[in-house]
């Protein structure tokens, strides 16, 4: 009897660490609690910057394949808040990959890549897909980014939060359109760096009232094809007042955008490269630098859109002191 006792016991304690497993699984993610929600809500813009010429409609996709945010639920809900309480535009929270098919797509006014990352039109099982289900996935995928490209040349939006510049890394021309790939994070997560206004004046930073910044959370460095060239860049690190002594700075030129806009065809694109630390999405300053930047890519909001270089100075550059060589 107590043997079966004993049997039953360890089943039982099988069963519930096999549950537990799973839920950590389920649970790798950080779902905002009713504190942080409201934390989010009371920093969101009570109203748009402009009004909506229309009533607008945004698709926020957060499809990952590898390594996944933790922080995506709170860019989903900070998307959502926003939205909703400004009045600037509704807010789709969805990962359903369908959404981008043509006839689906022309639904909305714009796209928020939500910490996506790596080739989030293919299934995250590709790898493992016979020859004949890897054809398929392949053909699918191409449908779905000659949509997407069709739908931001046709005079839609993106917006893209940190991560997100690291989507389809091996499709060349989101590269072209976002104006940028991802190399790393010299600065690692909680690291504290100071940001600048590029432009105090521009509509999209007018949130900074034209002062330096700082900010805790994973920064990154970009790397070809980052050109101010081809985009106008808003914020930057401030190199005189970040330390610039940390390891992994690839770049020579001191030059560490960290938001910009540009044109693709006759669509909007908008970056942000913060939003790895939940705190990032209840800050005031960044959420109204995030509700700007959702007006622009929705088309409300009108402002320059001109490449840096090709109406403003090039800015006082700093290098690393390992760059001074």
């Amino acid at each position: 009897m107590r043997t079966l006792i004993l049997s039953i016991t360890i089943l039982v304690l099988i069963i519930i660490a096999c549950s537990s497993i799973k839920q950590i699984s389920d649970s790798h993610f950080w779902i905002p609690t009713e504190e942080h929600i409201n934390k989010i809500l009371n920093a969101a813009p009570d109203k748009p910057s402009v009004e909506p010429k229309e009533e607008r409609t945004v698709l926020v996709f957060s499809r990952s394949w590898g390594y996944k945010h933790q922080v995506i639920p709170y860019g989903k809900k900070a998307f959502e808040l926003m939205g909703s309480k400004s009045g600037a535009y509704k807010a789709v929270i969805s990962d359903d990959v369908s959404l981008f098919e043509p006839q689906n797509l022309k639904k909305f006014d714009a796209v928020v890549f939500n910490n996506t990352n790596n080739e989030i039109f293919l299934p995250e099982n590709f790898d493992s897909l016979s020859v004949e289900e890897k054809e398929k996935a392949v053909k699918y995928e191409t449908l779905l980014k000659e949509s997407f490209v069709e739908f931001l040349k046709g005079g839609k939006g993106l917006a893209v939060m940190h991560a997100g510049v690291a989507s389809f890394r091996k499709w060349e021309e989101f590269g072209e359109i976002i104006g940028a790939r991802f190399d790393n994070h010299p600065w690692n997560s909680g690291s504290t760096v100071t940001l600048k206004p590029e432009e105090p004046d521009h509509p999209i930073v007018k949130a900074f009232e034209g002062k330096p910044f700082k900010v805790i959370d994973e920064i990154y460095q970009v790397k070809a094809p980052y050109s101010r060239d081809n985009l106008r860049v808003l914020l930057t690190i401030d190199t005189t007042q970040t330390d610039m002594t940390v390891k992994n700075i690839h770049r020579t030129d001191g030059d560490f955008a960290m938001s910009w806009i540009k044109k693709y065809g006759n669509g909007r694109v908008f970056y942000n490269a913060l939003g790895h630390e939940r705190h990032i999405f209840w800050d005031r300053a960044i959420l109204q630098h995030l509700l700007d930047g959702m007006q622009f890519v929705t088309g409300d909001l009108e402002c320059e859109t001109v490449p840096s270089n090709s109406n403003l100075k090039q800015p006082n550059l700093i290098r690393s002191k390992s760059d001074r060589k």
